[in-house]
């Protein structure tokens, strides 16, 4: 499986010296975003995901930590999910269920569209070619965005987006975006940390 990693976060908030961040175009953003990927080893960050169906939504809080391509995922919302964890190295996961108290080791770990999205797949975009780049203001911030049809056999998750806020170059959010663009799933980043410390324990298997 290949592991899809929130490195875009990597970088991103390092400002041009002499220039505002807000005075650079879309171009120059994305340009500055891509350039930067593959500087991280290590992140931790909070994501909150709403998943939104056709009869309503639910909204999850998870810790994300990342390191040198291992990554673990701590679920702390809803109540009767806190404490699942999932940790994936080397294309195996470990599952832990706190309601039973037990673990499970798969071999040949593979995502389903919702998990893979928490990680997200930027690093491998080609943000010159096969993208929509929009701008947007929302609750008085600038952002940049970066869209790309993502699967065009499914309905569901046909299209997903970046969100790059201009003031400090951070990635905000993520959307997900059925084929009536309608958002199937809102990813808000939160508590970014980069390239701090992370224990190698976190991310161990047995």
């Amino acid at each position: 499986m290949k592991v899809k990693l929130l490195l875009f976060f990597v970088g991103i908030f390092l400002l041009l010296s002499g220039c505002s961040s807000s005075d650079l175009t879309k171009e120059e953003v994305i340009e500055r975003v891509q350039k930067k990927f593959g500087e991280v080893k290590t992140y931790q960050c909070i994501v909150e995901a709403e998943v939104i169906g056709n009869k309503g939504s639910q909204v999850y809080k998870i810790k994300e930590f990342y390191k040198n391509g291992c990554y673990r995922l701590e679920t702390l919302s809803p109540k009767n999910l806190e404490g699942k964890t999932v940790v994936v190295k080397q294309n195996k996961a470990k599952i832990y269920h706190p309601s039973i108290h037990q673990s499970i080791i798969i071999d040949d770990f593979t995502t389903n569209h919702t998990e893979g999205l928490f990680l997200g797949d930027f690093l491998s975009w080609n943000f010159q070619e096969s993208v929509e780049i929009e701008e947007s203001n929302m609750n008085n911030q600038e952002y940049v965005i970066v869209k790309k049809v993502i699967d065009e056999q499914d309905y569901y998750h046909y299209q997903k987006s970046l969100w790059i806020n201009k003031k400090n170059m951070l990635p905000k959010y993520i959307k997900v975006y059925d084929k009536e663009e309608n958002i199937r799933l809102h990813l808000n980043l939160q508590n970014l940390m980069i390239n701090e410390e992370i224990d190698d324990k976190l991310f161990q298997l047995e």
